[in-house]
């Protein structure tokens, strides 16, 4: 195998595992927020070759060849109707982030679900128990 080929051969093989999926990641929803992951790729690869004769005249070649590569996450992208925000992980701690915007969700949660409650009392005049059964 000439070192062209292998350079080929390697490029080909780093190429089909970046891929958009590998950079922005699948989404996840959470009260209707959709959180999608951002990471970061580093590839090198490097390869060498070369051909000759041995002392007793023998002509011969060899090729050799490496990657390696890095996938880090980097950031999430958090969309809500009301907005878009990124939240990076480097500089400030993406747990922290996390810890301001998940009681903001929670919160929506809790008033969806109060609202859901009055709905459910405004249609019958009673409190709703479990699955529609009149409350105490």
């Amino acid at each position: 195998m000439k070192v062209e080929e292998m350079l080929k051969i390697v490029s080909e093989e780093i190429a089909s595992m970046i891929s958009t999926k590998t950079i922005i990641g699948e989404h996840i929803t959470i009260e209707g927020r959709t959180i999608i992951p951002v990471t970061e790729i580093t590839v090198g690869f490097g390869s060498g070759g070369g051909e000759g004769r041995n002392r007793d005249g023998n002509e011969g070649t060899g090729v050799g060849g490496g990657a390696g590569a890095s996938v880090r996450p980097i950031a999430f992208l958090v969309v809500s109707k009301e907005d878009v925000q990124l939240l990076t992980i480097k500089g400030k701690g993406v747990i922290s982030q996390l810890t301001e915007v998940i009681p903001e969700i929670m919160e929506k949660y809790r008033s969806t679900k109060e609202e859901s409650k009055k709905e459910e009392f405004s249609e019958t005049g009673k409190p709703q128990g479990p699955q529609g059964t009149p409350g105490r």
